[in-house]
């Protein structure tokens, strides 16, 4: 796998580098260093996947100008999600996560991107574009807020009696809103809706 680490502090970029490698190991993980002023690769030489460390809005916006659309993209650290999702293409593969991430849990994001799945931090803010943009391109209907929390507890393989403790709703309500999203997914069972989740940047990984 090819992987860029784009940060405005050089030593940052290198700290990321080293956490992927430390999972993959240099010899299954190819990573480079990079500059936001650096020109990105083109033609073979583009990257499986980009990581964005430690940059502002500004960065991002003149990051995204310069992306093909469905280049995976992971912001790691304090982010600013609406300045990405008024710029950014619904068809790329992103991840918004905190900067403190585990070893583990960051090559799996990575990793996740690379395969075309959109990531970010179960219970944390997720980018606007993420939950609605790419996702209403194959919803048959958008999900409701009460939905999506349904969604979430899902992909955590809560059954309908947990689903319905945990928000304080009825079994019957939590089974109305499962077949719900099974339907707005066009998901026969309840497996391949939440793999359709989390292609679609619905539920956390």
């Amino acid at each position: 796998m090819n992987v860029w680490v784009i940060s405005p502090v050089h030593w940052s970029a290198q700290g990321v580098i080293a956490a992927l490698q430390r999972n993959a190991g240099p010899e299954l993980l190819h990573a480079r260093a990079a500059s936001p002023d650096e020109p990105l690769p083109a033609g073979d030489d583009v990257p499986d996947v980009v990581v964005v460390v430690g940059a502002d809005a500004a960065i991002a916006r003149g990051l995204l100008d310069k992306m093909s659309p469905g280049l995976p993209l992971l912001w790691l650290g304090d982010a600013e999600p609406d300045v990405l999702a008024a710029q950014d293409s619904p068809w790329r593969p992103f991840a918004v996560l905190q900067a403190g991430i585990d070893d583990d849990r960051l090559h799996a994001a990575v990793a996740a991107l690379a395969l075309g799945l959109s990531v970010y931090d179960a219970g944390g803010a997720v980018p606007r574009r993420t939950r609605t943009t790419a996702a209403s391109h194959e919803l048959q209907e958008p999900l409701t807020p009460r939905e999506l929390e349904v969604f979430e507890l899902m992909a955590k393989g809560l059954g309908n009696r947990d689903i319905a403790a945990a928000l304080g709703i009825s079994s019957h309500t939590a089974k109305f809103h499962v077949a719900q999203i099974l339907e707005k997914t066009g998901s026969a069972t309840r497996t391949e809706a939440v793999r359709q989740g989390l292609r679609l940047g619905l539920v956390g990984l």
